[in-house]
């Protein structure tokens, strides 16, 4: 075993209780997983279709029509952006560990809604109650987390969010496989209702396993709170604990000098940079199509001919998982920008080669099996870096007094964009409307090369650095291709974070 490889599993062991809580509070993420799959497959069920649906007297059966498909799936997006733009404010005044209360009420709000609906009307209500829970969730989990890990572990455990993700769109998937062959409305409301299992897990950990963010109560004055936080997060280890206090004591004053407004995010200097850099990595995780996958992923296997469509949905998510696992590992070994460019050309190439087999005027198994093939492979790689670490570098480059309101502008402009590519996807792939079927893979693709280009010439390096550090690099107008090497050489600046990173040295030097 290797020195570096010793030194981590002995940070590991070190920081067991703060990573521990860290990987509780991913379970959030389970939350929007689940809503995203979960529906993907109800719209083929057929008492979902007979009750928001209509009668087509050409095929003698119910149908749900592109504008049904498109307003239901989608309106959960709306939620989300309210979520996202909104928690700023719910972070300011009743914390992290507070909005995760609060998404967990909206939670329950929201299955009650759908569960009883019997119009179109409640099931869009509930809906929205769902989206602006996920939306929270969003913002404050990868918040917390990168709050709370441990600096060497920071990457991975932000990761997880996405591993959250990926685990809650297969068990969607197969609750919904479960009951599919039902005929009355337990098909779908079953699936519905099993979302009441998220918050009942999340809230009993929130009281009495997850402390408030320690960087949260310092910054409103709650500095015995935070000691207590940072003890359950670290153990009994006052050295560290009083050190950390001073650390992010000092932080916050300094982040006081300079007073966090709107206005920052608009103009270009240092906040400005950071909130082009989040918004434009989110957008472009969305051009990717990853949501026509999971909210549309059985209805496209079953409209191109592919049989088993529920199974072919399981396995999707299933080899998704050992991805996201390895991303784990080469987020940190090789950096976010390298592994996202990886990501976005092997992106770009697989949806031009979907596109592709679309344009076929004879379809065939072989065919069909290629699109799937491609699909599968489509997954895997989306999930190697940019499904997770666009949440690890927002995470990471939302820093200063605008931290809230940067992730929140980030994760709002994804779920915008995840909004635009649910509501157009049935237009552009049904044949009620463009009907381009799987020639949709050349729009994504083409999206995808020219998010490889920006990725190259535009993201930053930010592993193995402190909060901190990713900073003071924008406010000194680092340029993206030199952050990976860049000494501080403001001597001042310096030696106040190497007074401040003394907790942190070894970890940063092992990184």
């Amino acid at each position: 075993m290797t020195t570096t490889q010793t030194s981590a599993a002995a940070s590991a062991r070190a920081e067991w209780r703060a990573i521990a809580i860290c990987l509780f509070i991913t379970i959030g993420a389970f939350q929007f997983g689940f809503d995203s799959s979960y529906y993907s497959g109800i719209l083929v069920m057929e008492p979902f279709i007979k009750a928001y649906g209509h009668y087509d007297s050409a095929t003698g059966g119910y149908v749900l029509s592109s504008s049904i498909q498109s307003l239901t799936s989608s309106i959960i997006n709306v939620g989300e952006i309210a979520g996202a733009l909104s928690s700023f404010l719910v972070d300011d005044i009743i914390g992290r560990r507070g909005g995760l209360f609060v998404s967990s009420a909206f939670v329950v709000a929201g299955v009650i809604f759908q569960v009883a609906a019997d119009n179109l009307a409640l099931l869009i209500i509930g809906r929205l109650c769902l989206g602006y829970a996920v939306g929270l969730i969003s913002c404050l989990v990868p918040l917390y987390v990168a709050d709370c890990a441990p600096a060497r572990f920071r990457g991975a455990l932000v990761s997880m969010y996405q591993f959250g993700v990926g685990m809650g769109l297969l068990l969607g998937v197969i609750v919904d496989n479960a009951t599919k062959d039902r005929l009355d409305t337990g098909s779908y409301r079953i699936p519905m209702a099993i979302q009441l299992v998220f918050p009942l897990v999340l809230v009993p950990g929130l009281i009495f396993l997850a402390p408030e963010s320690p960087r949260w109560l310092l910054s409103k004055g709650k500095t015995e709170q935070a000691r207590s936080a940072l003890q359950r997060l670290h153990g009994n280890r006052p050295d560290l604990i009083e050190s950390e206090i001073l650390h992010i004591t000092q932080l916050i004053e300094e982040e006081r000098l300079v007073e966090g407004s709107w206005k920052d995010l608009l103009v270009w200097n240092a906040d400005g940079r950071k909130a082009y850099l989040g918004m434009a990595l989110q957008a472009w995780q969305q051009a990717s199509g990853i949501n026509f996958i999971t909210s549309y992923g059985i209805v496209f296997f079953e409209t191109i001919g592919i049989t088993n469509s529920f199974l072919i949905q399981i396995g999707l998510y299933l080899v998704a998982m050992p991805a996201v696992w390895l991303n784990q590992y080469t987020v940190e070994r090789f950096g976010r920008r390298a592994m996202l460019l990886i990501s976005t050309v092997l992106v770009a190439i697989i949806l031009l080669i979907v596109g592709g087999a679309g344009t076929a005027t004879v379809k065939s198994l072989t065919l069909d099996r290629t699109i799937v093939a491609m699909v599968y492979i489509f997954m895997c790689v989306f999930n190697l870096a940019l499904g997770p670490a666009v949440w690890v570098v927002t995470s990471e480059i939302s820093t200063g007094p605008n931290r809230s309101k940067l992730m929140a502008t980030s994760t709002g402009t994804n779920w915008f964009c995840s909004w635009m590519v649910t509501f157009t996807f049935p237009y552009l792939f049904n044949t009620d409307s463009a009907g381009l079927s799987a020639k949709v893979g050349f729009i994504y693709g083409t999206l995808m090369v020219a998010a490889a280009v920006w990725v190259f010439f535009f993201l930053p390096e930010t592993s193995g650095r402190t909060l901190e550090e990713i900073h003071v690099m924008f406010q000194q107008g680092v340029p993206a291709r030199k952050f990976k090497t860049y000494k501080l050489n403001d001597m001042a600046v310096q030696a106040a974070l190497d007074d401040k990173e003394k907790p942190h040295v070894t970890e940063i030097d092992n990184c």
